[in-house]
């Protein structure tokens, strides 16, 4: 399961509430699930080191895990009677307009900031067409 071990981050989500999982710790439990045809958006934002995940363009929760460094490869986990279609490279959604505000965050070591698997999962976006 995603986000069993420290290597893992994830949201668990059904039709009825969700909540981010991580070295096998649970948190954040937020009613509200997805239903048929939902979009289930995943932010990896690299300048702030913070993984985000929206439901139908909304945010599922806070910022779901923060202080991220390293490289990063997208996984999704489906459970039965589930189909899923991924889009990648996608806009983020509205509600994650830039603040203008100045980061806080160190500076990405550049041998972070050159990897081509990270830069590419910067937007990930999966529609989820469950099938209930």
């Amino acid at each position: 399961m995603l986000g069993k071990d420290e290597r893992g981050w994830s949201m668990y989500i059904d039709q009825q509430r969700s909540w981010f999982l991580h070295n096998n710790i649970h948190s954040n439990r937020t009613e509200g699930g997805i239903d048929v045809g939902s979009t289930v958006g995943v932010l990896l934002d690299l300048d702030r080191h913070q993984l985000s995940y929206f439901v139908n363009e909304e945010p599922q929760g806070s910022v779901a895990f923060t202080d991220l460094c390293g490289v990063f490869y997208p996984a999704v986990s489906l459970n039965r009677n589930v189909t899923v279609t991924l889009h990648s490279a996608l806009d983020p959604p509205s509600s994650c307009a830039d603040s203008g505000e100045e980061s806080d965050d160190m500076p990405i070591p550049a041998e972070l900031n050159q990897d081509p698997i990270a830069d590419a999962v910067a937007t990930l976006t999966s529609a989820i067409a469950a099938t209930l």
